[in-house]
């Protein structure tokens, strides 16, 4: 059972990697052009060129509403060609959304396995800090948010006029030893290479405010100074080589931690599993397949246990079927409802017979049999509206139904009560061990992702150390095999007086809609009759009735509850922090 479970997620996660691995995009070059004006204001132009696998419609760049006040003439251009700001989806059109934390900016095209090369460019207000003497612009080139890698970033900030380059301070910020600056009397390149996806570019640079028109400026920080700048930076780098060395550690360390929690988590699932898990043997037991049912048991109750406990909409169904075998309902096969999005499927409405209440039914059988006839007498007849998924009184009540279920089905003594120790032990072990694998991650790199897989799946597998009794296993074991005899009805002769027995055990073992007509369809020289469903008059022949049964079975699947502004710059911090995407 395990290990089916163990290769069928394998599958799901290679699925999933093929399937994001089919359509892929990357941006490895972004240029940003910076020009300074006069007046304090900041003309920014992005070149960002897009590799596309596959076919893409839309891209998306998002810069975060700090280090500045306002942002103005937003273009979207292309070859030297403007797209339209437009709100709509058509190629060759863009769009601008803002919120309290971003301004998003969304256009479109048609590209497929090919490279584009876009340019945005805005104009920024409020994104310098301006000084008495000396002023800055501080700014996020890349966000450590962003999606992509980065190979190749060329930045180019253009001052308005030239000045002395002993009067021009800069530094960058981001990964270490990956930038390269330099600066003329007017203008600061930047390069930078193989920048992650999680790693920003942070580029400060200090020039005197006279470059400016005093005329049309003011001083935003009057505390600001080149001083200032440069103890900043001078800290920033200390804790920055601290961060380093503490980062250095820390991957020695938890490369080897990693190694410790996969151990810890192998050896505590299996000390758990031998000591409350182990299974009970079952060689003694007959393992062939039978059409005999093995017992009286309710079909509700044995098809939680073979169906590992859970309380499905089957389960409800069953027994709303079982109840009406007994004499409590009469069904009716109804002609198919018409509407739009209706079917050709025949309904099923529901009578409550006369019969008063046997002492031998369960409380839960009897909870079914007073709600019936509430919710008949509030006018509802079809048996699909009965339990309709989406009343909040249906809802209340079978959350009610299902405990008073579950009680009753773990007082039959077939799950070993202690195993469930073990099972909430290695839950609470696991889990402890997922988080502290996550570290592992950050820290020790990839190979962290084995101790976070490890620990994943010995917590997922928690629930294999819960087991059956001597008693439930013997049980499960008996029933299990009468199920194999449904599930290969055809190879059997069914009596037709207990096909509707059949039929209602299969619906609570959840057999699909085939096994379900086959278990109706073993004798075709019978036609069922079945005293408390009334068919149509088009339902003339075994196979109809067979159909028709087959739907009966899918309303319990299908209706039952539980189915389906920006602030301006600062002298200390960064604006700016940009990312782009595409679909």
């Amino acid at each position: 059972m395990w290990i089916r479970t163990f290769i069928l997620s394998i599958i799901l996660i290679g699925s999933c990697f093929q399937s994001i691995s089919a359509k892929s995009y990357e941006i490895p070059d972004v240029r940003v052009e910076i020009t300074i004006n006069k007046d304090g204001t900041v003309q920014v132009t992005e070149h960002l060129t897009y590799v596309f696998d596959g076919s893409f419609s839309w891209a998306e760049y998002q810069i975060q509403r700090q280090g500045f006040s306002a942002i103005t003439n937003i273009q979207i251009l292309e070859n030297g060609n403007s797209y339209i700001n437009k709100n709509t989806e058509t190629p060759g059109t863009f769009s601008v959304a803002k919120n309290n934390e971003a301004i998003k900016i969304t256009w479109h095209y048609s590209a497929e396995d090919e490279k584009r090369t876009f340019t945005i460019s805005y104009t920024l207000q409020g994104a310098l800090t301006v000084g008495p003497e000396w002023s800055q612009f501080f700014w996020n080139f890349l966000s450590a948010d962003r999606d992509k890698s980065t190979n190749q970033l060329n930045i180019n900030i253009q001052l308005p006029k030239s000045t002395s380059t002993d009067s021009l301070f800069s530094w960058t910020r981001g990964p270490k030893g990956q930038f390269d600056l330099q600066q003329t009397s007017e203008t600061f390149t930047i390069d930078g290479t193989n920048i992650d996806d999680d790693e920003f570019a942070k580029v400060r640079a200090v020039f005197p405010t006279s470059v400016l028109n005093k005329s049309q400026i003011s001083v935003t920080d009057a505390q600001f100074s080149l001083t200032q700048a440069q103890e900043e930076e001078k800290t920033y780098q200390q804790e920055r080589n601290q961060q380093i060395e503490r980062q250095k550690y820390l991957d020695n360390l938890w490369k080897t931690l990693n190694y410790v929690i996969i151990l810890l988590s192998v050896g505590i699932f299996y000390g758990l599993y031998q000591k409350y898990g182990k299974r009970h043997p079952t060689s003694r037991f007959s393992s062939t397949e039978t059409i005999m049912i093995p017992g009286e048991i309710r079909p509700a109750t044995i098809g939680w246990l073979l169906q590992g406990r859970n309380i499905t909409s089957n389960l409800l169904m069953a027994t709303v079927l079982d109840l009406a075998r007994q004499g409590y309902f009469n069904i009716q096969e109804e002609p198919p409802e018409e509407g739009f999005l209706a079917n050709d499927k025949p309904t099923f409405s529901i009578e409550r017979m006369e019969k008063q209440l046997n002492e031998e039914l369960k409380g839960w059988e009897k909870q079914i049999v007073s709600f019936v006839e509430q919710r008949i007498d509030d006018g509802h007849h079809k048996l699909h509206h009965i339990f309709e998924g989406t009343n909040s009184e249906v809802s209340s009540w079978f959350t009610k139904w299902k405990n008073n279920f579950k009680e009753y089905a773990f007082n039959q003594s077939w799950i070993d009560k202690q195993s469930y120790t073990g099972c909430y032990w290695n839950i609470a072990v696991q889990s402890f061990l997922v988080i502290a694998s996550i570290p592992a991650i950050i820290y020790a790199g990839p190979v962290g992702l084995i101790a976070l897989f490890v620990t994943m799946f010995a917590l997922i597998f928690s629930f294999l150390i819960i087991r059956r009794t001597p008693k439930g296993e013997e049980v499960y074991h008996e029933w299990d095999k009468y199920k194999e005899g449904l599930e290969n009805a055809k190879a059997h002769s069914i009596s037709s007086n207990k096909l509707d027995k059949h039929f209602i055990y299969g619906l609570a073992f959840s057999l699909g809609e085939k096994e379900l007509q086959n278990i109706i369809t073993t004798n075709t020289d019978v036609m069922p009759v079945i005293a408390w469903i009334s068919f149509s008059s088009s339902t003339s022949s075994v196979a109809n009735v067979a159909s028709s049964f087959s739907t009966l079975g899918a309303t319990g699947a299908t209706s039952f509850p539980g189915t389906s502004g920006g602030a301006g710059a600062s002298a200390s911090a960064a604006g700016g922090g940009a990312s782009a995407s595409a679909g």
